[in-house]
């Protein structure tokens, strides 16, 4: 399953350990204006539509700093009210390029106005909070938007400054699993610290190096670079031992989930059991230590959750042709998969509470307890937490790749698709299907959107769509049939690449044609060996009849 927490944000310890080099250089409105981040220290444990109008409100005092700096930048008392210059849709635009729509108007060229309102250090302060509490969020694009306006101008300035724009940067990469581009920009904070000899040699700045450190061995992790991963988290540790603090509730929440994912790798179930235990005590300690804080708690049960699932898994043994959507066989299993999902409907719970029903950690979090109502033989009950995690997958901005990196969405809604065929094929449901349609409409066009395909990519994405597709057909309706077809036409692009793809395309052809009702039919548009295929297929997932 893929991780929930990507990067711990870097800026506060970046901030106090740099702070005061800084300092040295510029007044200290300056360094107050790039400490700030009141806006992202802000819990948002209230559920989505208080964390909705808390972002609002953020946004709106934004605008507002925006409109005071361009008034001293413009010599204009008042500017006309920056919505009636907004295009269509663009309430989901950068704030800051919505904000500054009516330099148009001003009088002095609008390209000077607008690079005298980026190096504002109130603006670029307030941006780059903003940054932070859309991170919270997972409202990844805007994140993405404001951080790339203002970094040119982040860059001009002192080490502050740079420091925090490259720690939002590589946070942003994470999210959009580009762990490559993250990297490299941690790369660059890294060289950046190294250029100040006292940063470097200095013990008080050790919290800037554990979290780099720390940053670096999660994006080695998501690159499946194990080695350097485990190399750069024993460095964090190190660092802190160094000047005598001991290890912390991360610490050991850290090392527990990351050994734990080289085991499941490598089958050794028993190190997967030590693992846990070391995460379990990372739950308590948490617990004790933070018991306001039910986010990390919900990331934390659901790592727990991950090892009783893996331990599940490996229980079982891999049975030539069976899907990873099987029930489990052994009682042994079983107990580990029990307890995976007590763990993950811990989790799922939290996240919804804090989060809402459709947070990126809130949809994640019930495929995990859909995944394992299907191994543990209960298909009825998966399906709400199905439709949940699809439905917040098709609006989902994080996860999606670079087209060269794993897309850990894109695998996700693949293997949604395939939960939600079987679930009800299991239970002989076709009149349940309808229900997903529309979000897998959305879930198609979001993907579309985002998945630059490559050669690494093209399988997963075909099997996404055309696993939708048949979840359509598979409804048994007219209108179902239909929308499958249309599905295929609209989103895979250009001629299938895959087995499947090129499978389904024909399937879709000879209901077009009559339906794969009638051998004779059948036989007269596909190959034998496509018949056979077909007819295999059709049964499997219950589009031939009841």
């Amino acid at each position: 399953m893929s991780e929930l927490a990507l990067t711990k944000d870097n800026s506060a310890t970046t901030s106090a350990s740099l702070a005061e080099s800084d300092a040295k250089g510029r007044g200290c409105d300056d360094t107050a204006w790039a400490l700030k981040r009141d806006w992202t220290d802000h819990a948002f444990q209230d559920g989505a539509e208080s964390n909705r109008l808390l972002l609002q409100g953020f946004e709106n005092g934004l605008v507002a700093c925006l409109q005071r700096s361009w008034s001293r930048a413009s010599g204009l008392n008042a500017l006309p009210e920056a919505r009636q210059f907004w295009r269509d849709g663009a309430e989901s635009d950068n704030v800051l390029e919505r904000a500054m729509a009516p330099l148009e108007v001003v009088k002095m060229p609008s390209t000077d106005v607008r690079a005298a309102v980026l190096r504002d250090p109130e603006v670029l302060g307030s941006a780059l909070d903003m940054v932070g509490a859309y991170l919270k969020n997972y409202a990844v694009d805007k994140a993405a938007a404001v951080i790339e306006t203002v970094l040119p101008f982040c860059l001009e300035r002192g080490c502050l400054w740079k420091a925090k724009a490259l720690s939002h940067l590589a946070t942003v990469r994470m999210k959009q699993a580009r762990a490559g581009e993250a990297l490299e920009t941690l790369r660059q904070l890294e060289a950046l610290a190294k250029e100040l000899p006292d940063v470097e040699a200095n013990d008080e700045h050790w919290a800037f190096w554990e979290t780099l450190y720390r940053n670096l061995g999660w994006a080695y992790s998501a690159l499946n670079h194990d080695g350097e991963a485990m190399a750069c988290i024993q460095k964090a540790i190190d660092v802190k031992e160094k000047v005598g603090k001991p290890a912390s509730w991360f610490d050991l929440w850290d090392l527990g989930r990351m050994k734990a994912a080289q085991a499941l790798k490598a089958d050794e179930a028993d190190l997967i059991t030590s693992s846990q235990a070391v995460v379990t005590k990372a739950l308590w300690l948490h617990r004790d230590a933070e018991p306001r804080d039910l986010v990390m708690r919900a990331k934390i049960w659901h790592s727990v959750g991950e090892c009783s699932f893996a331990l599940g898994f490996l229980a079982d043994g891999r049975r030539r042709g069976d899907s990873v959507n099987s029930p489990a066989v052994s009682s042994k299993a079983c107990a580990h998969y029990k307890k995976a999902l007590k763990c993950f409907k811990e989790s799922h719970s939290l996240f919804r509470k804090t989060e809402g029903r459709h947070n990126a950690l809130t949809g994640l979090e019930a495929q995990g307890v859909a995944w394992t109502f299907m191994k543990l033989g209960q298909p009825e009950e998966s399906k709400p937490y199905l439709l949940d995690a699809l439905e917040t997958l098709a609006g989902q901005q994080s996860g999606w790749g670079d087209g060269e990196s794993e897309a850990p969405a894109l695998l996700q809604a693949m293997q949604i698709a395939d939960c939600i065929l079987e679930a009800h094929r299991r239970t002989d449901d076709r009149d349940g299907l309808p229900k997903y349609f529309d979000a897998m409409e959305k879930l198609c066009a979001n993907a579309s959107s985002r998945v630059r395909v490559s050669e690494e990519q093209v399988a997963a994405y075909e099997k996404m769509v055309s696993s939708c597709s048949m979840v359509m057909t598979a409804s048994g309706t007219d209108e179902g049939t239909t929308a499958g077809q249309r599905l295929l036409q609209r989103y895979l692009r250009g001629k299938a690449v895959t087995g499947q793809a090129k499978l389904c395309n024909e399937v879709m052809m000879s209901l077009r044609d009559g339906g794969l009702g009638d051998p004779a039919i059948a036989r007269e548009h596909l190959s034998p060996e496509m018949v056979a295929l077909t007819r295999m297929l059709a049964e499997a997932q219950g589009i031939g009849g009841r």
